[in-house]
């Protein structure tokens, strides 16, 4: 069973810096970490992988810096990693995105199971597994909640309108996992020292057959014109009182002016 796992790095910081021409994020000197529920889905292919055997090959698209999250994730048990690093990716929304490790997956070619987790943490969209499978041609598993592989199938358990199905795809398959699915293992000596001394392969957009037209904000069908924090609503009311009783009083006869009671 040849699986990857598509990760990234995401800004580790509530505070983030928008660049004013651009309007991306700026990701140069900013603190940052693997995206939390990338490490479901890298204990979820190490699980697949101490079942039925074969390798787990990690791949980043990002800065340099990215190359840290896949020495994270072999310090788990990955085999190794891929890192996609190109300044002609800058800028690339979930379409281009998609089309970069969709390519990178089919050089990686022969694999049976593409695994991410939900969403990541800074995009928040939830859009590229999709975008993955179609280009592709892989079959499409979401929001998985328990993940096993057997006999050329994938099986999944997820939430859905208040309840949980079991569906299954027949491989090769992208699934998106969720954090609940499992609890991330803790890196070994071993596995820390192997990821200590790690040399991931770099590919640019040469490497994996992309015109630059179709990357980076050339390659993107949407442009941020304008981004803003969304403005601060109070909730609820503060009610004082010399006593408590005094307090209760005044909250009841709000209520009641509000017609609550």
């Amino acid at each position: 069973m040849n699986i990857v796992v598509l990760i990234k790095q995401v800004p580790a910081v509530s505070d983030i810096q928008i660049d004013s021409q651009n309007h991306n994020l700026v990701r140069v000197g900013a603190p940052t970490m693997l995206n939390p529920v990338d490490k479901n889905a890298i204990e979820a292919a190490l699980a697949i992988k101490e079942t039925l055997g074969g390798t787990v090959t990690l791949v980043s698209m990002g800065t340099a810096m990215a190359s840290e999250a896949l020495r994270e994730g072999v310090s788990m048990g990955a085999d190794g990693g891929v890192l996609l690093s190109d300044e002609r990716m800058a800028g690339s929304d979930t379409l281009a995105t998609g089309k970069i490790l969709a390519l990178a997956i089919k050089k990686l070619a022969p694999v049976d199971l593409a695994l991410t987790g939900k969403q990541s943490a800074d995009g928040d969209t939830g859009q590229i597994p999709p975008a993955i499978a179609e280009h592709l041609g892989f079959n499409l598993i979401t929001y998985a909640e328990s993940l096993t592989a057997e006999d050329g199938v994938v099986r999944a358990t997820r939430k859905n309108r208040g309840g949980m199905e079991t569906v299954e795809a027949a491989l090769p398959a992208v699934c998106s996992v969720m954090e609940s699915m499992n609890v991330p293992r803790s890196p070994s000596i071993r596995n820390k020292m192997k990821a200590k001394k790690a040399v991931f392969d770099v590919w640019r957009l040469e490497d994996i057959g992309l015109d630059p037209a179709e990357s980076g904000s050339a390659g993107s069908a949407t442009d941020v014109t304008e981004l803003f924090a969304p403005e601060k609503h109070a909730v609820g009311i503060m009610i004082d009182g010399n006593t408590a009783e005094e307090a209760v009083l005044k909250l009841m006869a709000d209520m009641k002016a509000k017609k609550l009671i």
